[in-house]
């Protein structure tokens, strides 16, 4: 299994917008009938404008096919519209401590 962080610097509207999209029709109940996903969840810093999205998925691949599809499907153009800066993806493992 693979772990994946998003850090989204938004500006206010932005984080708002954000958490809407992810409630709505194309949020996160598309990301959840994509291939090997596991667990999603969208936290807002104190500050409520930085917003993480924490993921889990079965392999970097899955997770990679699945940001394709939101490309191909105008998600940049909403990134855009929502970010005061760039935003930051890492891939983790469970070191199994």
């Amino acid at each position: 299994m693979i772990y994946v962080i998003a850090k989204l610097p938004c500006h206010e509207e932005g984080a708002s917008k954000l958490a809407d999209w992810a409630k709505g029709n194309d949020g996160f109940s598309v990301t959840r009938s994509h291939k090997g996903f596991k667990h999603i969840e969208l936290l807002v810093g104190e500050n409520n404008k930085t917003c993480w999205l924490y993921e889990q998925w079965e392999t970097k691949e899955d997770h990679q096919a699945y940001l394709g599809f939101r490309i191909d499907n105008g998600f940049e153009d909403f990134m855009k519209e929502i970010l005061e800066d760039e935003f930051s993806l890492s891939y983790l493992t469970n070191a199994g401590a």
